[in-house]
C-alpha cells in the first residue's frame, strides 16, 4: 500500500515539518545505478551510471536543533564501512547544536544489501571512494542552498575513506560557505590527496592506528602503498593522483604526513592531532587492538575504537577546531 511505502520518508521528514522548517524536494533522479565488478574471488571495484544526493533516500538524516536560528551544520562522511561508521559521532555533534547531515553513499549510488564488513574489506578504496566522494559533493551542493541552517558555518566530517573525500573537498569547496574540514584517519588510497586546500583542515589520528598496514605496528600516517592503487577522477581538485596512477607502478604513494608537508609549503592551513588510547574510528566503540585478512588476501592491521576518555579528548579537539574557525 502507498502509504507503507512512504512510512520511511514521513519518519525521516516529520521532525522538520513538525519544526516548520523549509519543505525539502524530493529528488529520485539524482539515485545512481552502479554495479559490483569482480577483480578476483571476494575483491571488487564498482561500474555504472552515478548519482548525486537525494535528501529523501531512507538513509540520510538531516536535523535541525528546535529553536535556534541558523545554526551551523556539520556534514558527516562516513568511510568504508558506510554510513554506521559516523551515526554515534554525529550524535555527538548534534548533542552539542550543530545541525547534521549524514547519509549512505552506496545506498545513494543503488548498491544495497551489503553489510559494513564486506564494504570495509571487499572493495577497492578507489570504489569506495569514487561513490563517496559524488555523493558528499552533491550533498554539500544541496546543503549551501537551504535557508534553515547557517551557510556560512559549513563543517566536514569524515574518517578513513571518507576523510580522505572530505580533505579532497576542501581543496573543492566554496570558502563562503565551509569553514574547516575534520579528517580522521586519512588514506592517501585511492583518489590520491590535492594539492592545495582552499580552507582549514584537521587531521585526527589515534597513536594507536595501525588501519590498514600491512606492519601491525605500523600506523596510519605513514601508510602507503603502490602508485597503481590510485586513480585519476575528474571531479577531485587537482594531487597527488594525477602524477601517481596506474600509469605509473613501481612508484610508492606519499604518506599522509608527506602531503601535510608538501601543503603547509604552499600555505595550506593543516593542524595534526594525534590522541592517546585511540585507534581507527573512535566512534566505532570500545578500543580493540587486531589484524584482519582482507578480500585481497592481504593481512593488515585492524585496530578499532577508543577508549571514553580517548573520545572525549578526539570530540574536544574537534570543537576547539571549529571554535576557531567561526
Amino acid at each position: 500500500m502507498l502509504w507503507r511505502t512512504l512510512l520511511p520518508w514521513l519518519a525521516a521528514m516529520w521532525p522538520m515539518m513538525a519544526a516548520g522548517q523549509p519543505e525539502i524536494t524530493c529528488l529520485p533522479q539524482e539515485k545512481g545505478a552502479m554495479e559490483l565488478v569482480a577483480l578476483r574471488p571476494n575483491f571488487f571495484t564498482v561500474s555504472g551510471p552515478m548519482g548525486g544526493f537525494d535528501p529523501c533516500e531512507r538513509n540520510v538524516k538531516f536535523r535541525v536543533p528546535k529553536g535556534v536560528s541558523k545554526p551551523p551544520l556539520m556534514i558527516s562522511v562516513h568511510g568504508g564501512g558506510g554510513i554506521n561508521d559516523v551515526l554515534m559521532s554525529d550524535e555527538a555533534f548534534s548533542r552539542y547544536g550543530m545541525a547534521t547531515l549524514t547519509f549512505d553513499a552506496y545506498a545513494m549510488q543503488g548498491l544495497t544489501g551489503r553489510n559494513s564488513l564486506f564494504w570495509a574489506r571487499s572493495v577497492t578504496n578507489e570504489a569506495r571512494q569514487r561513490m563517496i566522494y559524488t555523493t558528499a559533493l552533491a550533498a554539500y551542493q544541496w546543503a549551501i542552498k537551504r535557508t534553515d541552517v547557517d551557510t556560512s558555518r559549513i563543517y566536514l566530517f569524515g574518517i578513513s575513506n571518507g576523510a580522505t573525500v572530505v580533505a579532497n573537498l576542501a581543496g573543492a569547496v566554496d570558502p563562503v560557505h565551509v569553514k574547516g574540514v575534520i579528517a580522521e584517519g586519512i588514506t592517501p588510497i585511492g583518489l590520491g590527496l590535492p594539492d592545495e586546500i582552499k580552507v582549514p583542515v584537521q587531521l585526527v589520528y589515534g597513536k594507536l592506528d595501525n588501519y590498514g598496514n600491512p606492519d601491525p605496528k605500523g600506523n596510519r600516517w605513514t601508510l602507503s602503498d603502490d602508485c597503481r592503487a590510485n586513480i585519476q577522477f575528474a571531479s577531485v581538485p587537482a594531487g597527488s593522483s594525477q602524477n601517481c596512477n596506474r600509469n605509473t607502478p613501481g612508484i610508492r604513494i606519499p604518506d599522509a604526513q608527506e602531503w601535510t608537508n608538501a601543503v603547509l609549503k604552499r600555505g595550506g592551513q593543516i593542524e595534526v592531532v594525534y590522541v592517546d588510547d585511540m585507534a581507527h574510528n573512535a566512534y566505532f566503540g570500545p578500543l580493540t587492538r587486531s589484524t584482519a585478512t582482507w578480500g585481497n588476501g592481504q593481512t593488515l592491521g585492524a585496530s578499532l575504537g577508543a577508549t571514553d576518555t580517548a573520545r572525549a579528548e578526539f570530540f574536544k579537539a574537534m570543537v576547539a577546531f571549529i571554535d576557531r574557525y567561526k
